[in-house]
């Protein structure tokens, strides 16, 4: 992790970095589906991303869209997703 200090007008702001994230898994999710965001019908994917060194972060799993990039985006608005 990392920590970055910025001087505001006199007000000191420290900026904490999370661990740098390499990407483990890249796959097809299914069936093209909704996007809430691009509002048509597009190919999603299920994304792995771990810490690059020893972390006290785990994997973190994510459903993007391929198209836009939006996270969980073939989700109705105000529904999140849970993971075991």
């Amino acid at each position: 992790m990392s920590c970055e200090t910025l001087n505001l007008d006199g007000t000191v702001v420290h900026i904490n970095h999370g661990p740098e994230m390499v990407e483990v898994v890249r796959r097809r999710d299914g069936e093209a589906r909704w996007c809430f965001h691009c509002r048509k019908r597009r190919d999603f994917l299920y994304i792995v991303t771990a810490p690059a060194e020893p972390s006290y972060y785990g994997p973190t799993a994510d459903v993007k869209c391929g198209t836009c990039n939006t996270s969980d985006g073939d989700l109705f608005p105000g529904h999140e997703r849970e993971w075991e």
